[in-house]
């Protein structure tokens, strides 16, 4: 939900949803749609956990004997749907036998979390921090992570934490290299090479693949605040690729918070606009980077950078946040194939601002960088999947082997996802896979959105459809889906996190019919529903950034049946809360 690259191709642009009649065929067997949902929804008091399981045991058969729940969300910022899916893991746990947990986060990240619920280990609060999506980032996730290690430290069942996503690889390549400086020192010059190749062909912190300037920012001034860091961004020709801003906090184990807006990048050839980013900074921080970049090609100025924190503007000396002196004092730029110079053709206020121009030689070939990743880390994967038995020699166990392995193909993911070579559905399904095939005999509870858990309807391949083919009718998955109300979101035009209210649905849409049953709050069982639920409607598909001022954006048009086997409706959302320890 990271800052997340490439997230929801489909679903950035609106869809206009054309008015559909009920059917004649349906009218003439005198039962509607709505009437049918009356009839067989399966009513629920509340969204809350902990509050018995009188009203959800008819989902038992809706459920059955299925090896995969998957909980799917029609944005990433609802505090009821977050705690729906809370109430559904309690559930599944506590009734059904399920007994891991994976949400679409990065994954090694997500995992530190797992000693935390089986041992207590860690802080909480911080460790969802750690796993860099502010979506998750909530009073919502937080309190079911706590319910997890309170459920395990009970006796009466056992429930690991994990995760499925990839885009991300610094954590990933520090799991393989501290493994082979254990069992194979001679690699480990390779695989540290190969892992900072990684990083600098994914984030801004390189310095090649894309023009880029960085400045290293005082942690003292800044650690335990929120930073919000804005500019002014004007773009020419900027056919691939984005132009933004970016800024790191890390910390003793890996970043602890990253943005540089890669789902909301600055694209075409845009104007003078103000951009901004807004990330807490850990107490416990380590080192911060922030800067400007330019991942494709044209040109992009950058102009009047502020940083305020805590709501209080920093002013110091050593940077040149208007680029008035001539120089951009305060930043290392560079990046092969981009020239990165103060210009006086372009500036918003004063003389002068930040040019990145892409100018790369007759020999550059674009995205080489991640290109010549991928075909490093196809190496070191294939270099351990062989040395499985030496490892285990040298003492190493089974499940150290495969998890740097793991790892390893969790940076190689990362860097076929940013070559464009393997979509990111593709590859966060492979790791589920990996997950339960680790577990045989376990049952897993899947947290993503709408557009990744559903099994058909959008246009591209799904997670969903990828894990249909290999686990068929093992898998079971609901949709969440609302009527009206609040969510929180990253504003399209850019800017910092904040609330967003919807109203109501149009009544031909999916949503809209739902919330024509008058029931607040229910789950609906869509296998053998009649076949108005077999054709296209219209569904609310909010990812993490909403457009300001359009009440009716981001509505894909999916048919029900085929995208999902159940559903979960709430009418009326709230926006989700800040994580408390924040």
């Amino acid at each position: 939900m990271k800052t997340f690259t490439r997230r929801w191709p489909a679903l950035v642009s609106l869809v206009v949803v054309v008015a559909l009649a009920i059917p004649a065929s349906l009218a003439s067997q005198g039962e509607s749609p709505v009437d049918w949902m009356r009839t067989n929804a399966i009513r629920l008091t509340t969204v809350e956990a902990e509050h018995g399981f009188a009203d959800m045991q008819a989902l038992q058969a809706v459920v059955g004997n299925a090896r995969i729940v998957s909980l799917g969300e029609a944005t990433h910022g609802s505090r009821e749907f977050f705690q729906l899916k809370h109430r559904m893991l309690e559930f599944l746990a506590t009734q059904m036998g399920f007994t891991i947990f994976s949400i679409e986060a990065n994954m090694p990240e997500a995992y530190r979390l797992n000693d935390y619920v089986l041992n207590g280990t860690g802080d909480p609060a911080a460790l969802i921090r750690g796993m860099y999506f502010w979506t998750w980032d909530t009073e919502e996730v937080l309190d079911m992570v706590r319910w997890m290690r309170a459920f395990n430290a009970s006796g009466k069942g056992r429930v690991q934490f994990t995760g499925f996503d990839m885009q991300t690889p610094n954590v990933a390549g520090d799991i393989v290299r501290t493994f082979v400086e254990k069992y194979e020192p001679a690699s480990v010059a390779a695989v540290t090479a190969a892992a900072t190749a990684a990083i600098n062909a994914t984030s801004a912190s390189g310095g090649s693949g894309f023009g880029v300037a960085t400045g290293s920012f005082p942690i003292a001034r800044a650690a335990g605040k929120r930073a919000r860091y804005s500019a002014y961004i004007k773009t020419e020709g900027v056919t691939r690729g984005y132009a933004g801003l970016w800024w790191r906090v890390d910390g003793a184990s890996g970043v602890l918070a990253f943005d540089n807006m890669s789902s909301r990048g600055v694209t075409g050839s845009k104007d003078w606009t103000r951009y901004t980013i807004e990330l807490p900074v850990d107490a416990a921080v380590r080192n911060i980077n922030f800067g400007m970049l330019l991942t494709g090609d044209g040109n992009a100025w950058f102009d009047d950078v502020t940083i305020e924190l805590d709501g209080v503007l920093y002013v110091d000396d050593a940077f040149d946040l208007g680029f008035e002196s001539g120089s951009p004092r305060g930043f290392v730029t560079g990046g092969e194939g981009y020239r990165v110079l103060v210009d006086t053709s372009a500036h918003h206020l004063g003389s002068r601002s930040l040019r990145m121009q892409y100018a790369p030689p007759a020999t550059t070939t674009p995205a080489v960088t991640a290109a010549a990743a991928v075909s490093t880390w196809k190496d070191i994967v294939s270099h351990l999947e062989s040395g499985r038995a030496g490892y285990r020699a040298g003492g190493a166990t089974d499940v150290d082997v495969e998890w740097a392995i793991q790892n390893a193909r969790v940076v190689l993911q990362a860097m076929q996802l940013r070559a464009n070579q393997v979509p990111r559905d593709k590859s966060m399904a492979d790791n589920i896979k990996w997950i339960l095939d680790q577990n045989p005999e376990a049952k897993m509870v899947v947290w993503a959105h709408n557009g990744h858990v559903a099994t058909s309807g959008f246009s591209y391949n799904t997670m969903g459809s990828a894990l249909r083919q290999i686990y068929g009718d093992e898998m079971i998955v609901f949709g969440l889906a609302f009527n009206q109300g609040s969510f929180q979101a990253i504003p399209q035009a850019g800017g910092s996190l904040k609330n967003f209210t919807v109203p109501a649905a149009m009544a031909e849409w999916f949503d809209g019919m739902l919330a024509a049953t008058a029931i607040p709050l229910f789950a609906l069982d869509l296998r053998n529903a009649p076949v108005w639920f077999a054709q296209s409607r219209g569904a609310r598909q909010i990812g993490a950034v909403y457009p300001d001022g359009q009440p009716y954006a981001m509505v894909a048009n999916i048919v029900p049946k085929d995208a999902f086997d159940a559903v979960l409706f709430v009418d009326t959302t709230t926006a989700a809360r800040k994580n408390p320890g924040r």
